[in-house]
């Protein structure tokens, strides 16, 4: 599993302030309370996320992050959106701007109490326990952020409909092209006979690159539109 700097770290956190603080204002409460209504989960399905999730909460070296994030999608504790609709998301990118990292930690707990699967939200708690010298703490959000990366990567490089990355909530997408260090100038829904995507033009601000990144959002979008019909 690869390794990412806590450096690295704190440039992603950083550059997400601007963008998730500008949309937590466009953020309900109806919002939220729409997407933790739903059906009761069935007995499988919480047996399966719920005991590859005790696995990810345990650290474990052997735990499959794809199997992970395909349990989760198909339990009814699936959110598509993942993101700035979350409660306590937005609030833990103001406590990184205010340097407030002990409070950082706490909103990110608020947001993995509902969402374990958040992506920003273990790529945010990797800055605060880093600056409050909490390393069990690190160690746990780094295992979640670096499994799910590896997961996405795994599933192809972005460069083609194709060959389209797989991500299953918008918490993942933005997580990813932020930790990548990319600045997306772009964005664009497109389709074709296999699925959805989500089409980013990115630049890498150290090479100076610009390209387009694609990725299958197929999964999210479903989802989503269910939510939105209930």
């Amino acid at each position: 599993m690869a390794t990412l700097s806590h450096k690295k770290f704190c440039t992603a956190v950083i550059m997400g302030l601007s963008a998730v603080l500008a949309a937590c204002s466009a953020s309900t409460s109806r919002t939220v309370d729409q997407q933790q209504a739903g059906p009761q989960l069935r007995q499988a399905e919480v047996s399966e996320y719920r005991r590859l999730l005790a696995e990810a909460q345990q650290l474990s070296f052997t735990l499959d992050f794809d199997a992970l994030r395909q349990a989760y999608v198909e339990s009814s504790e699936y959110n598509p959106y993942g993101g700035v609709k979350l409660a306590g998301l937005p609030e833990a990118y103001r406590s990184v701007e205010s340097a407030q990292f002990g409070e950082c930690l706490k909103h990110v707990d608020e947001v993995l109490a509902s969402n374990y699967m958040s992506l920003e939200a273990h790529m945010i708690g990797v800055l605060c326990s880093g600056r409050s010298a909490n390393l069990d703490r690190e160690d746990k959000h780094r295992y979640m952020v670096e499994g799910l990366m590896e997961s996405i990567e795994s599933s192809g490089d972005g460069r083609s409909q194709n060959s389209a990355y797989r991500t299953i909530s918008t918490s993942e997408l933005r997580g990813f092209v932020r930790l990548k260090g990319l600045q997306v100038l772009d964005q664009s829904i497109v389709y074709d006979q296999q699925g959805i995507y989500d089409k980013m033009q990115v630049r890498d601000p150290e090479s100076g690159d610009e390209y387009s990144l694609f990725f299958n959002v197929s999964q999210q979008f479903v989802h989503g539109m269910d939510g939105a019909a209930e």
